[in-house]
């Protein structure tokens, strides 16, 4: 199935998906009401922005977005980059950090429809899955240790991790022991339900024995805070009045919102088209990101991301298109107009164990130990990007995280894999000689060196290839020939070229022979470009390795050494 924009799909709507629709959209409104709610607070705003916010994205990408079945809004991660962006700024005033959470959301919104536009979706690669497990892991227990506080009923001054660890253990003698004691049991709920019941909508069940039992019970009279009363907002087409100074000290939450809502969007996209056989596109997925996050800021909500929990519902329902997103929307409008003086019988400690039993869900020791399996430096990222985000900061932690990745990158570009080629017994073609050493036999000729280099020949490694043939030249001091087949090497750049250039003058000095074969077209360009085909000679590039090879028995007119070992 072709990619559309949501707008589009509804063009050429067919009516035979409305009833699987109106089903999928109807679960995820039920699903996402609670859940926004607790994510507006775990964002230090007030609670009716998250509402505002899941109305306004599932909106717009339904209109621009290109997945049938992603479903925007309000995540814990990326609320937790909104505390951590937006609470120093706001002294502490939940209206000036709603203020600010608007603009944060459209400086996403303009940063993704930027990078959409210059057809930025592969940057979603950025964040390799190492780094995207450590950060999960380190937003995890974030997450859970904000909720301390509503756990205990206590006041909490420290919003660093391990502080407010201390400072959480330190007040137990002022904790609240019935509201303690009620967290615990919404959060054994919230568990149980999830082992024996997965498909039933444990937040909605739960909120609404709760909310029931409040009529009954009086739970204020016991002692608990509620999440109520509400206002209902005044919707409105309205730029914050915030200056530059606000938008430069909010840049870095910005940028790190959008490094992490691209590649989950964009991966999470491809995950679901992928798995009902359809195409998915990811500038297009930016746009609708990005067009729900600039919708939600202008008319007072905060930054959003796709949803996984919501999206993997919407799809186990059967959502045939964008339609199941509006319907959605539509359900949670009517709640934020009409029914949100039920949350005024909502204890505000349920909302807290929703987010830890969130918060627990996130955190994944199975993958982090596979990834020690796996590779054990790529284990060691995601525990160092988990300590970034704990110690350091959310924004910062995931900073970390892709420095880690570039530095990785850089460490395996600068030092790729190589090999000297040889022929092997009862084999075609040329093979590598460690691998041919563990066959048994193997045939080289003398005076020849066959090298092989898995990776661009640019700045970051061109002195180590040519110290890697300086070695093997060193090895085999009666080399005549060097042969490159450089069948991997897809390009080089003006630095690698002036050290090849300046090897292939040490090589000649010493009456040996540099030469290529392979090489592909666009390094034949580079070559002519930077004077090496030139300096070399046109006849020292070979289409085919076999013809380098013939070359060099004719002129040495020696046959070839056949080594068991």
């Amino acid at each position: 199935m072709s990619v559309h924009a949501g707008w589009r799909v509804m063009r050429d709507y067919r009516h035979e998906w409305l009833r699987a629709d109106l089903l999928a959209g109807i679960s995820v409104g039920v699903l996402a009401i609670p859940s926004v709610i607790a994510y507006a607070e775990l964002a230090g705003l007030p609670p009716q922005t998250g509402l505002v916010t899941a109305v306004l994205g599932m909106l717009a990408y339904a209109l621009f977005g290109a997945s049938r079945q992603i479903i925007v809004g309000p995540d814990a991660a990326i609320a937790l980059l909104i505390a951590a962006g937006v609470g120093p700024l706001a002294g502490g005033d939940p209206w000036r950090a709603a203020g600010l959470a608007s603009l944060l959301a459209i400086m996403v919104g303009v940063f993704m429809l930027l990078a959409a536009l210059a057809r930025l979706g592969a940057m979603a690669d950025l964040l390799s899955k190492p780094i995207l497990t450590g950060f999960m892991q380190g937003a995890a227990l974030i997450l859970i240790v904000t909720q301390f506080a509503k756990m205990g009923r206590v006041e909490l001054q420290q919003t660093d991790f391990l502080p407010r660890v201390l400072e959480f253990v330190q007040a137990y003698p002022h904790w609240h022991g019935f509201t303690v004691w009620m967290g615990l049991f919404v959060l054994v709920v919230f568990g149980l339900l999830r082992r024996f019941t997965p498909k039933w909508p444990a937040p909605l069940i739960v909120f609404a024995i709760l909310i029931v039992l409040d009529f009954v019970v009086d739970f204020r009279r016991l002692g608990l805070q509620m999440v109520g009363p509400l206002p209902v907002p005044e919707l409105g087409f309205s730029l914050p009045t915030i200056g530059l100074h606000e938008i430069s000290l909010l840049l870095p939450a910005a940028i790190g919102i959008v490094l992490l809502a691209m590649p989950e969007g964009i991966l999470l996209a491809r995950a679901f088209a992928e798995r009902n056989h359809e195409e998915s596109d990811a500038n297009q997925e930016l746009a609708g990101i990005g067009g729900a996050n600039l919708l939600a800021g202008l008319f007072g909500g905060f930054a959003l991301g796709a949803s996984q929990s919501r999206t993997t519902l919407n799809d186990a329902v059967g959502a045939k298109s964008q339609l199941a997103g509006l319907v959605a929307a539509l359900l949670i409008g009517l709640f934020l107009f009409f029914l949100t003086a039920l949350l005024n019988h909502l204890p505000a400690v349920a909302v807290a164990a929703l987010l830890i039993h969130a918060g627990l869900h996130l955190l994944e020791p199975r993958a982090m130990r596979h990834l020690f399996t796996l590779d054990r430096a790529a284990g060691w990222f995601a525990v160092l990007t988990a300590m970034g985000v704990l110690f350091v900061g959310v924004v910062p932690g995931i900073l970390v995280g892709i420095l880690l990745s570039l530095i990785r990158v850089i460490q395996s570009f600068s030092r790729p894999f190589d090999a000297m080629l040889c022929e092997v017994a009862g084999r075609g073609g040329y093979h590598d000689v460690g691998e041919a050493e563990a066959d048994g036999s193997y045939c080289t000729l003398p005076g020849l060196i066959v090298y092989r280099f898995y990776a661009p020949l640019l700045f970051a490694n061109a002195n180590y290839f040519v110290e890697r043939l300086r070695e093997l030249v060193a090895h085999n001091p009666d080399v005549r020939w060097v042969v490159i087949d450089a069948q991997a090497m897809v390009e080089t750049d003006v630095t690698a070229a002036e050290q090849l250039l300046s090897f292939h003058r040490e090589l000649r000095a010493k009456g040996i022979h540099l030469r290529f074969a392979r090489c592909n077209r666009p390094l034949r360009i580079s070559f002519a470009r930077f004077g090496v085909v030139e300096a070399l000679g046109q006849d020292h590039f070979y289409d085919h390795l076999d013809e380098a090879i013939e070359d060099f028995r004719v002129e040495s007119g020696q046959p070839a050494r056949h080594i068991s070992v």
